[in-house]
């Protein structure tokens, strides 16, 4: 990936970009920073590059002549190759994670930046092919604009970084946030780390941060949890495959019972299958047959239902009748059953609403 920036302070640009992630980048030859000074193209002796504007008002305009040479110069120095010229300017369009991977697979970018009350707009009409912002504020030029996208871009250039997971699931994945983060010590401050983190288990870590990514969403980012729930929709009325959704839960009424309303997770868990459309049923007792009855009666088939047993035994009743099975003991000593279909045992509710989450993405 080449950078060509059109700048009044190269100087900003190299000192901003040649540190870190993107300075080692650069020094392997992964990203290459080209800072055009557009003073250099001036005709004027004192390198004067602005103007009053005409009708009056406050404050210069830099002039199209200057900055029409200095892009002239890259386009030369290109070879004949096309390039998109980026203005940035707080009237674009709003940058965000999707057009930085846009602009990933482009070889050369030209950034132009403004200062002054802007650039004349002749030579905008000329050059420029995208008008981009990185928010609604105003900034004294373009440069840090064009440093945070050049960050943001250059971290999905392959080879940039050293883990390549990093660039593909982290912040803004599928219109969703980060999970949290920890690392050492385990204590710090009498605050513990997660146990399922500790639990070698990865496929229960990777459900654990996909409901964390949900929660954090919803909670920090409405808008863009809004985002992902069209975005699934979307997905959902187009695939075609045969695999079954979930339609139904039966969960062992010791776990979501009146007698334990106490639970602070108990209405979150309500709350969670209203909103995926999943019918939740409470079964009750201690009869082997209580979940297939329930099953018979509502005449759905198997992959369209989950059962959250309570109890070692509740697991056995339904794994008799062949229904895939959570376990999510009311007596955290009870000895976990093993062998189940998804998890030897479910430690944390958030674990379980990950599948249910999971399952009801078909």
């Amino acid at each position: 990936m080449n950078y060509h920036v059109l700048t009044l302070f190269p100087e900003m640009m190299e000192q901003g970009l040649h540190t870190s992630i993107l300075g080692r980048a650069m020094d392997k030859g992964l990203i290459h920073l080209n800072a055009v000074d557009i003073r250099d193209y001036t005709e004027d002796k004192h390198r004067k590059v602005d103007d009053y504007p005409y009708g009056g008002g406050a404050g210069m305009v830099m002039q199209a002549e200057p900055v029409y040479r200095a892009w002239e110069a890259v386009k030369s120095r290109m070879g004949g190759k096309s390039a998109r010229v980026i203005y940035v300017t707080p009237q674009g369009r709003v940058f965000d994670q999707s057009l930085a991977e846009e602009l990933a697979r482009e070889e050369e970018l030209i950034l132009l930046c403004g200062h002054y009350e802007g650039v004349d707009e002749r030579v905008l009409e000329e050059i420029v092919t995208d008008y981009v912002s990185i928010g609604d504020y105003v900034l004294t030029g373009g440069e840090l604009a064009a440093m945070v996208m050049i960050d943001a871009i250059s971290r999905l250039v392959p080879g940039v970084l050293s883990n390549e997971v990093s660039a593909e699931f982290e912040t803004f994945h599928e219109h969703l946030l980060e999970y949290p983060q920890y690392s050492r010590p385990e204590v710090w401050r009498e605050k513990t780390v997660p146990p399922v983190l500790l639990s070698g288990n990865h496929d229960r870590i990777e459900d654990w941060r996909r409901e964390q990514s949900f929660l954090r969403t919803r909670n920090r980012r409405p808008d863009l949890y809004t985002k992902y729930l069209e975005q699934e929709d979307l997905v959902s009325a187009g695939n075609k495959l045969s695999k079954k959704r979930l339609k139904m839960i039966i969960a062992e009424e010791m776990l979501l019972g009146d007698s334990h309303t106490e639970r602070d997770w108990a209405e979150e868990f309500r709350e969670l299958a209203e909103e995926l459309g999943v019918k939740l049923v409470l079964a009750s007792g201690s009869d082997p047959e209580r979940f297939h009855r329930i099953f018979q009666a509502e005449g759905i088939e198997r992959r369209e239902l989950l059962v959250f047993a309570a109890s070692a035994e509740g697991v056995l009743a339904a794994r008799a009748d062949k229904l895939r099975t959570v376990y999510f003991p009311a007596d955290p000593g009870e000895q976990e059953p093993k062998g189940l279909v998804y998890y030897q045992k479910i430690s944390d509710l958030l674990e379980g609403m990950a599948v249910i989450r999971r399952l009801c993405r078909g």
